[in-house]
């Protein structure tokens, strides 16, 4: 009878020591899936993060590339506006220039005109002189 108590003790005891180790196994699959749970849990986290991050970057790179093309078109802009003045500027001048050449032309040709007109009367009136002259030799 102390054998069967014996292997009864001993069978209670394996019982026991599976049932605890059936526990402790039960624990840590429960553990390496909480464990697994936050880690994933963090992982995801990091990875919304880093999207997050990078969006900004993104954001922050086309608002810079943005800027950066609005102020050289509008620096484009006001030196085609420079230019453009300083050709109207240049017109200006040369319609300017052109109106004095075209007076100081004009004047010139009026004094030729004015000096063969003189001449002209003058010829005529030496004429009409010559002719009154020759009236009063005829008389």
């Amino acid at each position: 009878m102390a054998r069967r108590q014996e292997a009864e003790f001993r069978e209670n005891l394996r019982n026991e020591l599976y049932d605890q180790e059936n526990e402790l196994a039960a624990r840590q699959r429960e553990a390496d899936a909480v464990a697994k749970k936050e880690q994933a849990k963090r992982e995801l986290q990091e990875a919304k993060d880093f999207q997050m991050r990078l969006k900004a970057e993104r954001a922050a790179e086309e608002k810079r590339l943005e800027e950066d093309f609005k102020q050289k078109l509008l620096a484009k802009f006001a030196e085609d506006e420079r230019l453009e003045q300083m050709a109207q500027q240049k017109r200006r001048m040369r319609e300017q220039e052109h109106r004095r050449e075209v007076e100081r032309l004009w004047q010139e040709k009026l004094a030729i005109f004015r000096e063969q007109r003189a001449i002209e009367l003058a010829e005529r009136d030496a004429k009409i002189a010559e002719e009154a002259h020759q009236a009063a030799i005829v008389e």
